[in-house]
This record gives structure tokens, sequence and C-alpha cells, in this order.
């Protein structure tokens, strides 16, 4: 103790005889400028496991090609793992989409899919184990075979993970014409249903499809084997982007990446098997909530389209959910400027989430609460008055089919040039894309992963060209949360979107750096999927909850990711040679992702000053 204060006092000197020194310069050392994924310091690492564009990936006779191999295709997004339960370690089946459509010779035209598994080994580190398939192909990375079984996919971008290992693949971006599509698909005559594997619908087999009908649907897919196993029709064509298989194995809810968009619902006849049963579509102001769907291939292969002409609920681009405590927690991307006053969307109705986002907003922006209902709210959300910048996370519970606006993104900035980067908020959630749970000890947090729709409006900082996607996690003991509450754990490296966020095991997680900049270091410039390792040891960097005090304090201390201020101020950050390192202004909240272990000491604008240690 004595040697501490003794640092301090020679510290704080340093202030004194430096009286030409500016406390807050304008310059900051940030991580805005770095070319790979970034995570904070100890004690989470990461590794990279698997690099599209530069693995290969094992195929099988496609095109009257023979069986062979292939560079994998890019584009990295949903991520999925199967645990071996046969395995006496840490090993799983771990999927990955390609929302990359091409034309490939051996592995498929359009999009695409890529397997393998994933084991701890004795150093702690993720390996990939090669395999033999039941097809006979052998190595390590494995093309999920769309061409031979279902005909070929469009662009793979969520799915779903339900329960015993199954797995469903998202065609994303509806498409309306086979010349649409003729760019990445070398036949675009009629599809026949069943022509290669039979649908396991009644009555579906036989039916003629024109080949762009043929996309958009949700793809069952045997993981292990590395194909897939049907086109699931009668859950209807949509621009699906994700779903959640409930807990009764036969409800399946299923959300639509669209403007309008559509939130669906299937229930199975008999638990988990999903060839038979009913599809509805959510509209609040029904008396049952849900408008059913007849099970017809005219009907099911237009379903947004038949849905908002029925009166459906319409949101503003829905992507991921994830289930907890039986509610389901669904990303809402948004949009920078939607009108639901013209065409098929007049006949929609505006869903409670944006109503409740654009409240929201008049209250930031106005200093008082809207003074109107809720139906003008939605009128004016209807007309083009909400600029839906950040999005949000909405929550349905599906006990009262009732949805609302979880977590507001933000903080709202209300011009169109963003703050620089010495005045940019240290937490700002913009544009959630994906969302999973995980647990550290006992404690459940909530995982959202950004895809930034642009830098403007303070989505990024002033002068970063690119955007830089961040993955948070929330606290679920936190009671009516906000972007305030959440912790940063990753960012991806500049120009991609960070998404596929999956628990591998209880120390590990998965994620995906998709279509990142060209000119990133390697294999950064490529998409890509990485682990981040140490969780088990990360809970106090998530866990420990400021206390509001007075007097200047700092919260955690030691810390290894983000302080937080015992009240909004500026503050400094100098090392133990008195260097400044870093600058906030006017923040509760200041990132130290940045920093390398060690002491350093923080002084606000007042003079006082504290020791902090990094870890």
């Amino acid at each position: 103790m004595k040697k501490i204060t003794s640092v301090l006092i020679a510290f704080c000197g340093l202030f004194l005889s430096a009286k030409a020194q500016n406390a807050f310069p304008l310059e900051i050392d940030t991580q805005w400028s770095v070319k790979t994924v970034w995570i904070p310091k100890s004690p989470l690492k990461q590794q990279v496991v698997f690099v599209g564009g530069v693995d290969t990936v094992q195929t099988t006779q496609t095109y009257g090609n023979p069986a062979g191999q292939e560079i994998a295709k890019q584009w990295h997004d949903y991520c999925a793992v199967v645990k071996d339960a046969n395995a006496t370690g840490s090993e799983g089946w771990v999927i990955i989409n390609h929302e990359m459509t091409q034309k490939n010779d051996k592995i498929g035209d359009g999009g695409g899919m890529t397997m393998f598994k994933l084991k701890r080994n004795s150093n702690d580190q993720m390996e990939v184990i090669p395999q033999t398939l039941a097809d006979g192909r052998k190595g390590k990375f494995f093309n999920v075979d769309f061409a031979n079984t279902v005909g070929e996919t469009g662009m793979n971008c969520g799915g779903i993970t339900g329960q015993n290992g199954r797995i469903w693949t998202a065609e994303e971006w509806l498409q309306t014409s086979n010349k649409n599509v003729s760019s990445y698909l070398r036949d675009t005559s009629d599809f026949i249903i069943g022509t290669t594997t039979p649908a396991g619908f009644p009555g579906f087999n036989g039916k003629k499809l024109p080949r762009y009908k043929n996309l958009n649907w949700m793809v069952e897919v045997d993981i292990k084997n590395a194909k897939a196993i049907r086109k699931q029709y009668n859950w209807g064509r949509a621009g699906w982007e994700g779903g959640v298989v409930m807990a009764d194995n036969k409800t399946v809810y299923l959300f639509e990446d669209a403007s309008p968009a559509i939130l669906g619902k299937f229930v199975a006849n008999t638990a988990g098997d999903f060839t038979s049963g009913q599809l509805y579509v959510y509209k609040h102001d029904a008396p049952q909530k849900w408008i059913t769907i007849e099970n017809n291939l005219d009907t099911l292969s237009e379903l947004n389209s038949v849905a908002i002409r029925r009166g459906a609920t319409m949101f503003n681009r829905l992507e991921w959910g994830a289930q907890y405590n039986g509610r389901l927690y669904i990303t809402e991307t948004g949009r920078d400027a939607f009108n639901y006053s013209t065409g098929l969307a007049k006949s929609g109705v505006i869903s409670q989430s944006l109503v409740d986002g654009y409240k929201s907003r008049y209250k930031i922006t106005n200093g008082k609460a809207f003074p109107g209902t809720d139906a003008q709210a939605a009128d004016s959300v209807r007309f083009g008055k909400f600029f839906d910048y950040y999005g949000r996370v909405l929550e349905f519970d599906p006990a009262t089919n009732l949805v609302r606006s979880y977590i507001e993104g933000g903080p709202l900035w209300i011009q169109s040039t963003s703050q620089n980067r010495f005045a940019y908020p240290p937490i700002h959630l913009s544009n959630p894309d994906g969302v999973d749970f995980m647990k550290i000890g006992k404690k459940s947090y909530m995982i959202i992963q950004e895809d930034l729709n642009g830098t403007s409006w303070n989505r990024m900082p002033a002068g970063v060209g690119q955007i830089v996607c961040e993955t948070y996690l929330l606290d679920m003991d936190i009671i009516n949360p906000s972007f305030n509450d959440l912790v940063r754990i990753t960012a991806c490296a500049p120009g991609a979107e960070i998404t596929g966020a999956v628990m591998f095991d209880e120390k590990t997680m998965l994620l995906n750096s998709q279509h990142p900049s060209t000119s990133n270091t390697y294999p950064y410039n490529n998409s890509l999927t990485y682990a981040i390792t140490g969780f088990q040891d990360a809970a106090t960097l998530f866990t420990q909850k400021p206390e509001k005090t007075s007097g200047f304090n700092v919260y955690p201390n030691p810390a290894a990711q983000q302080i937080q201020l015992s009240e909004a101020m500026d503050v400094a950050i100098y090392n133990t040679s008195g260097q400044r390192l870093k600058v906030s202004r006017g923040s509760e909240i200041v990132d130290i992702s940045d920093l390398t272990s060690g002491v350093y000491f923080i002084r606000n604008d007042k003079g006082e000053t504290l020791r902090l240690v990094v870890q």
C-alpha cells in the first residue's frame, strides 16, 4: 500500500508540473482501425477454425462431375452445433450457412452450407476432426448436398436449431422471377417436387413450381451426413431468416426478414413430425391473434402477399429469434426509411413493437411523451414518419400472444452526421440481427449481434469509413433493460457482419465474420468462423454491477473490458509514466478493452484521480 501511495503522489505531481498539457486532448487510441476481429483482454481468447475461400470442402457427384473437393464458399451466416453424445470429451458437429450465391460445378448452384466436426483437444484448443461420412467422403470440411436432394438453395442466411439435433437452413431474400436467379442458377426450368427426394407432404409430390419459387423455404438438413432432407413446403415460402422450435416439439415460430415482414407459426399434429400440421400468420388485432393458412401450394408459395392482404401484423425486418423462459426474443433490425401506406402494405396492421419504437423516439426527440393514442402512433409509422435507424429486440409471449419492444437500439442521435470517435458513446446498439442465449455459471445472458444498415446517425463514429459490427451480452436478471446494460464481448473485422453466435460448450462461443473488407489482415479479409474461449473464467466481467455512490468511483476495479463511473463525466486514463492514453467525455461507461493488463490512473475533469487495475 505504501508503494502504491507514493506512485499516486508522484503521478499527481505530473499534472502540477505540466501546466501546458491539455488533460483532454483530441487524440485517442481506439479499436476502429483494427483489421482483424477483436475481443477484450484476458481471460478471453480467440481462434480461427474455418475460413471461406481458403479451406477446401469435400463434395458429392454434382452436375455430372465426380465427387472431389472444392474451395469453400464464403459469406458465413447461421451457425449451429449438435453435440456428439457418444464422445468422451467435448465434441460436436458444426454447420455453417453460406449467404453467397454463385454457380458452382462441384458444390452446387445458389447458396450452400459447410459441415465439420470440432473438439477441444488436450491443450484446450479447438480442433477440426477428420471424418468419413456414410456416402464415402473423407476429410475435415464437407459441402452440404442440396443439388442432388431438394434442388438448389438461395441465400442461406439464418436457420433453426431444433430438438434432437435437427437443423433447418433459411433461404432469405424473397425472389420474384427466374430472371432474378439466373445469375446463380444454371437451370431455370420448372422444378418438380419429389423428382430426387420425396417431399414427405401428402399431395405435394409431382407438383410443379417455377424454379425461383423453389427458393425461399426452410430446408431441413441432416448435419451428420451433410445432405439436405426436405424443403419445408408446408411452412410456407417467405423471406425467412430464423425460427424457434418450442419445448412441445410441435410449435415452430418463423421470422421473416422483409419490409413489411410477417411472423409465422406452424403447429404439427404429432410432436417431432413436421410433415403435417397447420400454418398460421400473426395478426394481433384479430380475436384469435392468428390467421389460418390453407395447406395449398399456390397459397403457401406466396405467403407474404397472402398474409398481408388478409391483414397480417407487419414488422420491419425480423431476423433471428431465441427462446428464454417460455418467451421469444426476436431481433427487428429496422430500416432507415419505410412506408406502409401504399400497395399491399395498406391491408396490413402495424406491429406494437414499431409503435413502441416510435413512441420512444418521440419522447427522446421532443422531451415529452407522445400525446396521442397507439392507433395514432401506428398511423405515424404507416405514413413513413418513423426512421428506424437502430432497430430493437422485441419480446413475444406465446401465452398471451402479445409483442412489445424489449430493448430499443441507440442511444438516439438526432443528426445524420455522427459524433466523432472521441465523443462516441461507449455502448451503441445498432441494427441487432443474430440473437441467442448462454450461461456463465448459473447466470443467463442474451447474446446480441449487430448487422449495421449504414454508418450515419451515430451507427459508426464520424470519419470511420467502414462498419464495425459488435456482439453484446445482456444479463437476463435485469428488469426492463436498455442498451446501457449491454456488455460488449467482440467485434468483427471492418466491413463484416458479425453473426451466428452459438455456444459450443460452457467454455467456448462460435461466431461468424461475414463479407469483410478485402483490405483486412489475412485471414480476416475472408468470411470465417472463429471461437472465443475462456467464458468459464469470465463471470466477473459480466456479473459485477456498479452501485451508485457519492464522489468519484469506478466499477468494477480490477476490470478487463469496461468500467462504469459513479456518474456521467469527462475522464482521461494515464499509464504510470503519466502518458495520456484515452479520453471519454460525458459518459458513465468507458471502454478499456484496448488497454493491456497493468496499473493505470483515471482522472476526472475536477482533478480527482483514482488507481485503476486492468486485468
